[in-house]
């Protein structure tokens, strides 16, 4: 009987710790996930407002295109080509920080399991346990 309550016992607390650990990895997950899906709204927005820009003035370029000189066209068509290198500049600019954002949370949950690969292991081993309890349970 001391056996049984013994393990039980051993069950339980290891179940707990893998419980505590999995939460605190899931925590972390999560934001890693907060994080990239931040850098992708944050790419997303600069983009779209280059874009707006860059179609406003090209909208203003073609409704003024009738009347321009060679000399305005070739003024706009340089203001033009610079307001583009502009827009590919800040994209490349939210990329860059996306993936950096991405790669910050990459190094930090490989950290933990380079840190505690024994708790790493316990937490996988904990996971499939309670997934395996889960199943056995629905059936």
């Amino acid at each position: 009987m001391g056996t049984t309550s013994t393990i039980a016992t051993k069950t339980g607390t290891a179940r707990d710790a893998a419980e505590n650990l999995a939460g605190r990895v899931g925590s972390a997950a999560g934001n890693v996930y907060d994080a990239t899906k931040a850098a992708g709204k944050q790419v997303g927005s600069v983009a779209s407002d280059e874009m707006a820009n860059l179609k406003a003035d090209l909208d203003e370029l073609i409704a003024r295109l009738p009347s321009l000189s060679d000399l305005d066209l070739n003024a706009a068509k340089e203001k033009l080509l610079e307001q583009i290198a502009t827009a590919k500049e800040a994209a490349n600019q939210a990329t860059l920080s996306a993936r950096e954002k991405v790669s910050q949370g990459v190094d930090v949950a490989g950290g933990y399991v380079k840190d505690r690969p024994f708790q790493s292991v316990a937490l996988a081993a904990g996971v499939g346990i309670l997934i395996g309890m889960l199943i056995a349970r629905d059936r």
